[in-house]
């Protein structure tokens, strides 16, 4: 028993580094606080994804539409990125869910949830939530 629960310890903290990798190698914030104020200088909404290390379907965002490098442009051209861990990163009440990933846009102006997706998403679903 003692081996399976270092086990998943191990298991966690290794999912935990691939997150902060990714928001290294991708740019994307982990703070949303300092994210919106980097939207309101640069005019840009807010473009957030919360996910959790135990999140298949997060991984799957990630790695099969996120790292898509179309995708990558288009979005770091329209919006200020920020990715929020619930297992890692503290997150504001708004944003909490028992369902992940959960996608949201977010105006720079007024700080208010202009949509919502709840779920994995294709690409060309992801592109047409973010540009509708």
């Amino acid at each position: 028993m003692k081996a399976i629960f270092i086990l998943l310890i191990v298991i966690e903290l290794l999912n935990g580094q691939t997150y902060k990798k990714f928001t290294d190698v991708y740019s994307y914030e982990t703070n949303y606080e300092k994210a919106y104020l980097k939207a309101r200088r640069e005019k840009k909404n807010i473009l957030l994804i919360t996910v959790a290390n135990y999140c298949s379907w997060c991984k799957k965002l990630e790695n099969r539409v996120l790292k898509d490098i179309v995708l990558q442009k288009e979005i770091h051209k329209s919006f200020i990125l920020v990715i929020v861990n619930n297992d890692i990163d503290k997150l504001q009440e708004r944003f909490i869910t028992n369902i992940i990933p959960v996608s949201y846009v977010i105006n720079y102006k007024t700080d208010k949830i202009i949509k919502k997706k709840v779920g994995y998403q294709t690409k060309s679903d992801f592109l047409y939530f973010i540009k509708e």
